[in-house]
């Protein structure tokens, strides 16, 4: 009976240090945000200690090419970081740019539909706002001219080398 008590009060206590311990560790990767109403917390680096990823929109703003392809879907008067603020990743964001070009869907409504409380995918939104549409169609067509606009903006791969002695300069 008294084995058993000290064993579990070890348990515990071992417990207990791990957390205490992993809370540490976790603040050392994290950066604290204090607003006037909330404390936020960022991480900023991934658990492998690299940087975390860039959002998709400096991706695009860095990208000359696909923002010439993306500004021609844009509402009048609404620029690509108003546009992009609130969706998951860059290909949600693009596609839905085209769904909204394409069924003449306002972006902003589809966006506050896929951005809002509720998180509808682009096909529970097209469906909210056009019932009539054949939302599957429309969604694997927007999802082609996405990564079409990608592909077609990505930055030219270095030239291939065989490592001989002509590659050295």
């Amino acid at each position: 009976m008294r084995m058993s008590r000290t064993i579990r009060f070890c348990g515990v206590a071992v417990a207990a240090i791990a957390l205490n311990a992993g809370a540490a560790i976790a603040d050392e990767h994290s950066v604290h945000v204090q607003t006037p109403h909330s404390t936020h917390v960022r991480n900023t680096t991934t658990t492998s200690g690299k940087p975390s990823p860039q959002p998709f929109i400096q991706r695009i703003d860095a990208n000359p090419k696909l923002v010439a392809r993306l500004q021609p879907l844009l509402p009048t008067g609404m620029t690509l970081d108003q546009a992009a603020d609130g969706f998951k990743n860059q290909g949600q964001f693009i596609a839905a740019l085209h769904v909204a070009k394409n069924l003449n869907i306002p972006f902003a409504q589809l966006k506050s539909e896929m951005t809002g409380p509720d998180h509808d995918s682009l096909g529970q939104a097209i469906r909210e706002i056009n019932p009539t549409a054949d939302s599957k169609a429309a969604v694997h067509t927007a999802e082609k001219e996405a990564k079409a606009d990608l592909k077609a903006t990505r930055p030219p791969k270095p030239p291939e080398t065989d490592h001989d002695a002509d590659d050295v300069k």
